[in-house]
């Protein structure tokens, strides 16, 4: 029961600070970070629904593409390019507010990436 009413609590906290930072965002009359988070959010869960609404028994080509033996070297690039790409990023030095979309983006391409790697060398 204190393990839910935790939950409970941390979620209200956190609408709460989600709730002030985009009314921050608002105030500001700068509607592009609120429309381009949403975009984001949007294209973020609309790739996932696609991926986990595939059956499992189907195996299309992109599917043996990325799980056969050679795919760890693939997934080796992506995550060089990926170390590069977030260095690039980095490099610029921009505000959190600036910066915060892409690298949220970035993190969630670097989970994807790592996993992929991890399925490809255990899958062998």
């Amino acid at each position: 029961m204190a393990g839910y009413l935790l939950a409970l609590l941390l979620l209200g906290a956190m609408l709460i600070s989600l709730y002030g930072a985009f009314r921050v965002e608002l105030e500001k009359s700068s509607y592009i970070g609120f429309i381009g988070g949403i975009v984001l959010g949007a294209a973020m869960v609309t790739l996932i629904a696609v991926i986990l609404l595939v059956p499992e028994k189907r195996r299309s080509a992109w599917v043996h593409a990325i799980t056969n033996v050679n795919a760890r070297y693939l997934f080796g690039g992506l995550i060089i390019l990926w170390i590069l790409a977030m260095g690039f990023l980095a490099s610029f030095d921009l505000s959190a507010n600036s910066v915060g979309p892409p690298a949220l983006v970035g993190l969630f391409a670097g989970i994807f990436i790592f996993m992929g790697f991890i399925w490809s060398v255990i899958g062998e």
